[in-house]
C-alpha cells in the first residue's frame, strides 16, 4: 500500500481549474511578445496620433503591410487595438497606457521585462546545473558589461528605476521616518536615487549625496537638474564593493544587496561600517524571503531573478541578520512598507564602555 500523506485529492473541478490556470501562463509568451514588439516599433505612439491602416503603417516603418496586417488583428484580440469600418487601426484608450512618456512606465517595462531578461530566464536550466547564472550563458556578455554604466541596456535599465521611484516615492519615505534638518541621505550604488526627490521636497534644508559609477552620475545630474534639485545633491562617483568616501547621516542601500552574493553583500556592508559615524544609521531597503514562499511570491520571483540574472539572492531576515552581524553592525528596527518591503534599521553596535 502506498504511504499516506494526509492529503485529500483534489475534485475534478479543482484539478480542471488548475489546468487552466496553467494553460494561460504556459501560453502568455503570446502577449509578452506582441507588447514587446508593439512597443518596439513604437506602434502605440504611431495609432495615438491617428487610425492608420496596416499598409500607412508598415510603409512608415520599412515593413510588410500582410504580416503589419496579422500582426495589428494580435493587438485587436487583446483589445489594444479596434478595427475601424475604413479598413484602418485605432488605439484604444486603455493601451494609450504603452505610449512612449505614459505615467505608467510600460512601455519601458516591456523594454525591460521582455528585451532584458527574457532570454536569462528562458536559460535558468544553466543556473540549476551550474549555480551560475544564466545571462551570461543567454547573452554571451557578464552582467557588467550587459548592465554595466557604458552600456545601453544600463542606461535603459536606470532610466527605467528613475521613472518608477519618481512615480513610486512612498516606500522609502516610510523607511526613512522623520528627518531632522539639514540631514543629509545618500544613496549607495542604487543608481540615480530619484527617490531621493521626494525626500528633499520634505524640508528646504534636506541634503543628499548620489554615488555610483561616473557614467550614471551624469544622466543623474540631469535628472535633478530637471528637477531643479541639482544644488542640494552632491554627486560622488565610485562602487560600493571597494569603498565609500561619503559623508552623510543616513546610508540607504535599496535592492543593493539582493543582487550580489553573501561575498560580495558582507564587503558592502563593512565598507558602510567603515564610513559610518557611531551615530549614522544604514537603510537596507529590499524584499526579505518569506519562510512560506505563498505569503510573498514577489520575493520568491525576486529571488529567482537575481539567481538568472546577477547571482545574487533574496535572503531570509535570519540571514539578513547574520550578514550585518558579521560586518560588525547590528539591525536597531525592522518593518514591513505598505507595498512589503523590508527596512531595515542599521548602526553600528554602542561602544563597550569597559572595553
Amino acid at each position: 500500500m502506498g504511504q499516506d500523506t494526509g492529503e485529500q485529492d483534489m475534485d475534478e473541478d479543482e484539478q480542471r481549474a488548475i489546468e487552466e490556470r496553467l494553460k494561460g501562463q504556459i501560453a502568455s509568451y503570446h502577449e509578452a511578445a506582441l507588447l514587446f514588439t508593439a512597443v518596439t516599433a513604437g506602434l502605440p505612439d504611431l495609432l495615438n496620433a491617428e487610425p492608420r491602416t496596416a499598409e500607412a503603417l508598415a510603409s512608415d516603418l520599412g515593413l510588410k503591410p500582410e504580416p503589419m496586417r496579422r500582426f495589428l488583428r494580435g493587438l485587436v484580440a487583446m483589445q489594444l487595438c479596434e478595427a475601424l469600418d475604413d479598413g484602418r487601426f485605432a488605439l484604444t484608450p486603455a493601451a494609450k497606457a504603452l505610449t512612449f512618456g505614459n505615467p505608467s512606465n510600460l512601455s519601458e517595462k516591456a523594454f525591460v521585462a521582455v528585451g532584458q531578461y527574457w532570454m536569462p530566464w528562458m536559460s535558468m536550466m544553466y543556473s540549476l546545473r551550474t549555480g551560475e547564472p544564466s545571462l551570461p550563458f543567454a547573452l554571451n556578455k557578464n552582467f557588467t558589461d550587459w548592465r554595466g554604466p557604458k552600456a545601453e541596456e544600463g542606461r535603459f535599465f536606470f532610466r527605467y528605476v528613475a521613472k518608477e521611484e519618481l512615480a513610486n516615492p512612498g516606500g522609502l519615505r516610510d523607511a526613512l521616518g522623520d528627518l531632522p534638518e539639514g540631514t543629509v541621505i545618500a544613496s549607495l550604488g542604487g543608481g540615480y536615487g530619484a527617490w531621493l526627490a521626494d525626500v528633499l521636497s520634505r524640508g528646504p534644508t534636506l541634503k543628499a549625496v548620489v554615488f555610483d559609477a561616473p557614467p550614471v552620475l551624469d544622466d543623474a545630474m540631469r535628472l535633478f537638474d530637471v528637477l531643479e534639485l541639482a544644488d542640494r545633491v552632491a554627486f560622488l562617483p565610485g562602487d560600493v564593493l571597494e569603498a565609500i568616501p561619503v559623508s552623510a547621516d543616513v546610508f540607504v542601500l535599496k535592492s543593493v544587496l539582493q543582487q550580489h552574493d553573501d561575498a560580495g553583500a558582507a564587503r558592502i556592508l563593512e565598507n558602510c561600517r567603515d564610513t559610518m559615524g557611531q551615530s549614522g544609521r544604514l537603510i537596507v531597503y529590499e524584499r526579505i524571503m518569506p519562510e512560506d514562499a505563498c505569503d510573498d511570491p514577489e520575493a520568491i520571483m525576486l529571488d529567482l531573478h537575481m539567481l538568472a540574472i546577477t547571482g545574487g539572492k533574496t535572503r531570509t531576515k535570519t540571514e539578513m541578520d547574520t550578514l550585518i552581524a558579521g560586518a560588525g553592525l547590528a539591525v536597531g528596527g525592522h518593518r514591513k512598507t505598505a507595498d512589503g518591503i523590508s527596512v531595515l534599521d542599521v548602526r553600528r553596535p554602542e561602544p563597550d564602555p569597559q572595553s
